[in-house]
């Protein structure tokens, strides 16, 4: 049970760490969640054009970061706000992803083949899962070890401090907005995978739960992993929930807004 939460959390750990590292820079990345969908749906049309779904994946990664980064670049050089901006390329990442399904599939509807985006679904989790936990391990590590680390963590609270230095504050906060593309795609091309296809809306509200866990954490990267893991351990309690008989007469929109009641929760007792 504790290794099938842990595994099924990675997607979200991902997410999270995303919204973190933008957030240490004093960022809020709130595209992540359009970004998820986007990146899982270039994950599966990338795989149907190249026939290689780690090739595929690396493509997604690519060009989902490139948008954002392009979008930072022209936010920091028209001096427009940031947390506009994020969540106009939320909306548009969702947008973008159902314009080019319709364009390319004749649908804006599930996306899957049995051919080239089927895969074993305990490997596909298990596979996943490895390289989820490395590059998290590798992340916090960098952060908290080394001198970039420092500066990355501070960028958002001490400015002023950096710069007296002689530090380029603004490479930290494109640097912000750019890991949490890469780790919004990331587990973006995780859940397609694990899936064996692509659903409308496959981040199901990742993208704004980790928002909620990078709070609920205070921006500890351990609390904050903690958080997102309370958090799928409620969504993996309200998705077999539907299964069992106890909760039959309770209405299944209830049961999946489960994470959102706990993160409410959470929050008013923490806060």
């Amino acid at each position: 049970m504790i290794l099938q939460i842990i595994s099924s959390s990675i997607p979200l750990v991902l997410v999270t760490m995303g919204a973190l590292m933008s957030e240490y820079t004093g960022r809020m990345a709130l595209f992540l969640d359009g970004l998820v969908n986007l990146s899982a749906f270039l994950c599966f049309a990338f795989t149907m054009l190249t026939k290689n779904v780690f090739l595929a994946s690396f493509l997604s990664i690519l060009v989902s970061t490139a948008f954002i980064a392009l979008a930072e670049r022209i936010t920091t050089k028209t001096k427009a706000n940031p947390f506009l901006t994020g969540l106009a390329l939320n909306l548009l990442c969702s947008a973008m992803a159902s314009m080019i399904s319709s364009i390319a599939f004749n649908t804006r509807g599930v996306l899957t083949s049995l051919d080239l985006f089927s895969f074993d679904a305990k490997l596909a989790r298990n596979i996943t899962s490895l390289i989820g936990i490395f590059i998290i391990i590798t992340v916090v590590f960098v952060l908290y070890k080394t001198k970039k680390g420092l500066y990355f963590r501070i960028t958002g609270t001490d400015e002023k401090v950096l710069e007296a230095r002689g530090i380029n504050t603004g490479y930290y906060k494109f640097s912000g907005w750019i890991g949490a593309a890469i780790f919004g795609s990331l587990a973006g091309c995780f859940l397609s995978i694990r899936l064996s296809s692509f659903v409308p809306n496959i981040s199901s509200g990742r993208g704004w739960t980790a928002l909620a866990a990078v709070y609920l954490g205070k921006k500890n990267a351990a609390a904050v992993i903690g958080a997102a893991l309370i958090l799928s351990a409620a969504e993996f309690a309200a998705s077999n929930a539907q299964n069992i008989s106890l909760f039959a007469t309770i209405p299944s929109s209830i049961l999946l807004a489960l994470p959102y009641i706990v993160s409410i929760i959470l929050i008013l007792f923490i806060h």
